[in-house]
């Protein structure tokens, strides 16, 4: 067997699993945003909000890699040929700014967390407004920052993958996505990580529950930040990624386990018990 039809192999089994990922975190963020976003409406928590938020940013990622996959794909078994046009160079551009609002969002859900242990008593850090102002400013913060990428013509048409990817040879713009990707999200975790351990150093106070969470879920945020990679294995490292934040962002928020125990119990459920399950929840959160 030749290195070209292995190489050739490889590289459609790795798209494959990529598509099989993503389609598989599309469903996921699509069964979690249908339960979470009731209880968004009767409690208005900020937790949940964010846990619905970076929900939104990974079905983004989702809806943007399948047709990159599945172009890819028709590439890989000659179905179509495609060519370098506005329309691929900006899907190319949507796929790495995905990528960064996914991971800029977790990293406002590191700062939520910090706040909450180092200033509980400063309300309007903890304020339902005040994210739903700073949510779509990371968002479009996110978009404005990858542009440059686009602007400069960086991502281009790869024949070989028959779909647009930030091109290998351009420096600038691999500066740029991994400072906007990577090196931002992580100095700001590593600063607050810093200013953490001087808080627990400094306090003297029992550490709440509540805090508690807090602090497994930053530590978790500061072990789970990815890296961009190239080609077909930057798509497979990224599904992965994503595929594991679909189901940690649940596990560690228990007002969203709480909403989604809530949602499934039968229809027949009482009025009491809905109350009793908005009571967990407001306990949960205090």
């Amino acid at each position: 067997m030749s290195n070209i039809t292995i190489v050739s192999t490889t590289a459609i089994a790795l798209n494959l699993i990529s598509l099989i990922g993503t389609i598989f975190i599309g469903l996921i963020c699509i069964f979690i945003l249908s339960m979470l976003l009731p209880s968004i409406v009767r409690q208005r928590d900020v937790v949940l909000i964010l846990v619905v938020n970076n929900y939104l940013a990974l079905l983004t990622f989702a809806l943007i890699a399948i047709p990159m996959n599945i172009d890819m794909a028709r590439g890989d078994y000659n179905l179509s040929i495609g060519m370098e046009t506005f329309s691929c160079r900006v899907k190319g551009y949507l796929f790495y700014a995905s990528i960064a609002i996914v991971f800029n969002n977790l990293t406002l859900q590191a700062v939520f967390r910090f706040l909450r242990i180092v200033y509980p008593t400063y309300i309007w850090l903890q304020n339902v407004l005040t994210y739903l102002v700073i949510i779509p400013t990371m968002w479009l913060m996110s978009f404005l920052f990858i542009l440059p990428v686009h602007v400069w013509h960086d991502i281009q048409f790869i024949r070989m993958e028959n779909t647009c990817f930030l091109v290998i040879y351009s420096a600038r713009g691999f500066i740029l996505c991994t400072i906007i990707m990577n090196c931002i999200p992580v100095i700001i975790m590593n600063i607050l990580y810093l200013q953490l351990k001087r808080f627990i150093r400094r306090t003297t106070t029992t550490i709440s529950a509540r805090s508690k969470r807090d602090l497994i879920v930053l530590m978790l945020i500061f072990t789970d930040v990815g890296k961009p990679i190239f080609y077909r294995l930057q798509y497979v490292i990224a599904v992965i990624v994503m595929i594991v934040l679909s189901f940690l962002f649940v596990l560690v928020t228990p007002q969203a386990k709480a909403a989604l125990v809530c949602f499934h119990k039968p229809n027949k459920v009482t009025s009491l018990y809905e109350q009793q399950c908005v009571s967990a929840s407001k306990a949960i959160k205090y």
